[in-house]
């Protein structure tokens, strides 16, 4: 009876198991995540889109506000490397359009710029790889694009970017938030 109960148990412990992998297995999604690191546990974000078969892709820090408010700090004219540790790396496989603003296709590293008040700016450098403060050089800053800025009710403590395919036509949504704060800017092809 002993080794009855033994067989028994061992049998299904094994088929709880099984079940518990194969719940997991069956939970999982093939559709591959556009945000796929962006979750509030980690301290790098990744973003991949494809838009109208163009890859765009955003490689981050991710610091924690930890008590502090860091944009409402940044004085007037302050550039800051958009994340933490190594510089955000922006991707594109195509030209982007910000506006009337042309970024040619390539690598580059992103900054947020504090112009004043509630006006903030975007800034895209030729330099990559960058880590730490004071960062890239402002000479090979090559383009600027203003964010649209506006207050949000929910805090969020850990630095988040977004980037989402606003429609089908070829535009793009980029979002910014932190804290209570949200930078926004548009693109297209």
């Amino acid at each position: 009876m002993r080794r009855m109960m033994n067989i028994f148990g061992s049998t299904a412990l094994s088929l709880a198991i099984m079940a518990i992998s194969l719940g997991d297995v069956m939970g999982q999604s093939s559709a591959p995540s556009k945000s796929s690191t962006n979750d509030q546990n980690t301290n790098r974000g990744m973003i991949e889109i494809v838009l109208n078969g163009n890859n765009i892709s955003l490689d981050y820090g991710r610091p924690e506000m930890k008590g502090r408010d860091m944009l409402a700090m940044a004085p007037d004219g302050f550039v800051w490397r958009m994340g933490m540790n190594q510089s955000t790396t922006f991707k594109s496989d195509t030209d982007l359009m910000f506006g009337k603003k042309k970024l040619t296709k390539g690598s580059y590293s992103t900054w947020i710029k504090h112009i004043k008040g509630d006006q903030w700016a975007l800034v895209f450098n030729s330099e990559v790889g960058i880590w730490g403060m004071p960062g890239a050089k402002r000479e090979n800053d090559i383009l600027e694009i203003p964010f649209t800025y506006s207050k949000v009710d929910n805090i969020v403590e850990r630095f988040t970017v977004d980037i989402k395919n606003h429609d089908d036509n070829g535009h793009g949504h980029m979002v910014v938030t932190w804290s209570n704060h949200k930078l926004e800017t548009t693109f297209s092809l």
